[in-house]
């Protein structure tokens, strides 16, 4: 008997334990989906960073790959990326430049990056 006198509408009372598991899982939902929107500019921005790494090794600087995949941009076949790169940040002799790259993704292979470039500026640098 007590079954049919919870019913509202038709529908079962739902327990305030289910509802909060349901409310719990669709924001996790939800975050994981957000999290996977930028698939191809977090890979192209990977690929940059990495791309900068290899050309700077042993160099103090700071990248950070979340600006690069702001910044992607498709042109054909190409993502195009830009953000600031900091070198010897937090010393006296610290200067910013910006870092351009471009980068390949084609289905089944690797990111390839075909473009990088670093431009300055004498305003950036620190006069000592």
């Amino acid at each position: 008997m007590r079954a049919r006198e919870d019913r509202t509408a038709g529908r079962h009372r739902r327990s305030p334990t289910a509802a909060l598991w349901r409310g719990a899982a669709l924001a996790l939902a939800a975050v994981t989906l957000a999290s996977c929107g930028g698939g191809n500019e977090t890979a192209a921005a990977t690929a940059c960073v990495d791309a900068v790494q290899a050309k700077l090794a042993g160099r103090n600087y700071e990248l950070r790959a979340k600006d690069l995949a702001g910044s992607a941009k498709t042109v054909g076949d190409e993502w195009h990326l830009s953000s600031q790169i900091t070198f010897d940040k937090s010393l006296s002799s610290e200067y910013k430049q910006t870092v351009d790259c471009k980068v390949r993704l084609e289905a089944g292979k690797a990111p390839s990056v075909i473009f990088l470039q670093f431009n300055w500026s004498m305003d950036d640098v620190k006069k000592g």
